[in-house]
């Protein structure tokens, strides 16, 4: 294993609009845009234009799915979400006019006009499906997104990560988001000798088939790094949990940093909760929010079951990275991993 890197210096709070509060934005609806009629209309003859080409994700471009006017607006959220709170919701897509295929090219489409798209999993899929697969984070080569249990936060690799909603669950499997910078700079604040153990990182472990054979990341990853004057995070505390259980030994000091992390992105004062309607749409930059998902129980008819499409899109624009930052060009295709399960359709 690759020897630790020394403490970086820790720089000066994020702040800004990228350091907003939950409590701040439970009573205002400034993180969502809805849909107007016109913008509904517009995706509409795109998707009608892709349909008689026999186009479907992901062969589906951006110049194959023209939005001449809402391409300006989606311009703007993707501004929000890599310059202001790095979320947005998108909402006002009426699912009972569009059919959950036809749903999906959308979601695709509107994809292509916010960045590019990598794979999510070793089966290379560029366009997910998230639901219940029967299993349980106790089972081998097993992510999370496959359970119906809860999913605590945790950032993706890659730049933004799409959600959208094809089925609700019967109960639960409510949507979170929570500033990480406003969460850096709280920890900056409140308990600034721990900050440069984020800074240092930790060793991860790997769900999935692992480049190393021992099933941990080589070298340390940081939670929190700095370049070009930009604080980036990754931060699963899973994995780095994980790591542990094969081997790798966790400071004290190192402990009490991460579940100071963990305590403030659960805390209610910073973490937004949100309940995703069919068509609903949540765009998350990565490197400026964490998500999460609690745990939820299906409904019984295999058709009515939570689904969630999703997807992990590359900025056009680079990203300021440090080197040592971790994975964030997705997880690359492993031809023995075989073809992803489908879920089953509402028909």
């Amino acid at each position: 294993m690759a020897s630790s890197p020394s403490f970086r210096p820790v720089g000066h709070p994020v702040g800004g609009a990228a350091a907003w509060l939950g409590r701040d934005l439970r009573n205002t609806t400034a993180w969502q845009h809805t849909l107007s009629a016109g913008a509904v209309e517009e995706l509409a003859a795109a998707l009608a234009a892709v349909q008689a080409r026999g186009l479907t994700p992901p062969r589906i471009t951006r110049e194959d799915f023209p939005l001449p006017r809402l391409a300006a607006t989606l311009d703007g959220l993707l501004s929000e979400a890599r310059d202001g709170r790095g979320f947005f919701l998108l909402r006002g897509l009426p699912a009972e006019r569009f059919d959950e295929a036809e749903r999906e090219i959308l979601f695709w489409g509107i994809g292509t006009h916010l960045g590019r798209a990598v794979s999510q999993n070793a089966h290379g899929q560029l366009l997910g499906h998230v639901f219940d697969q029967g299993r349980t984070h106790a089972m081998a080569n097993t992510r999370g997104y496959q359970t119906k249990a809860d999913l605590t936060f945790h950032t993706d690799r890659c730049d933004l990560v799409g959600l959208l909603c094809q089925r609700a669950a019967m109960q639960g499997g409510e949507s979170s988001v929570v500033s990480t910078a406003a969460i850096h700079d709280e920890i900056l604040r409140r308990r600034p000798d721990l900050l440069p153990l984020l800074y240092r990182g930790f060793h991860y472990g790997e769900r999935e088939a692992a480049d190393n054979p021992r099933g941990v990341s080589a070298a340390r990853i940081p939670v929190f790094s700095e370049t070009d004057g930009v604080v980036s995070c990754r931060f699963i505390r899973r994995a780095i949990d994980l790591a542990e259980t094969r081997g790798v030994s966790v400071t004290p000091a190192e402990r009490e940093a991460l579940d100071l992390m963990t305590a403030l992105t659960e805390d209610p004062d910073f973490r937004l909760d949100m309940m995703l309607r069919p068509g609903d749409m949540q765009f998350c930059n990565n490197y400026r929010t964490a998500h999460a998902r609690t745990a939820f129980e299906d409904w019984p008819e295999a058709p009515r079951k939570r689904l969630m499409v999703r997807l992990w899109l590359s900025f056009r624009e680079a990203w300021p990275l440090a080197e040592d930052f971790g994975e964030h060009e997705g997880i690359p295709y492993r031809p023995e991993a075989g073809a992803a399960p489908a879920p089953a359709s509402a028909g």
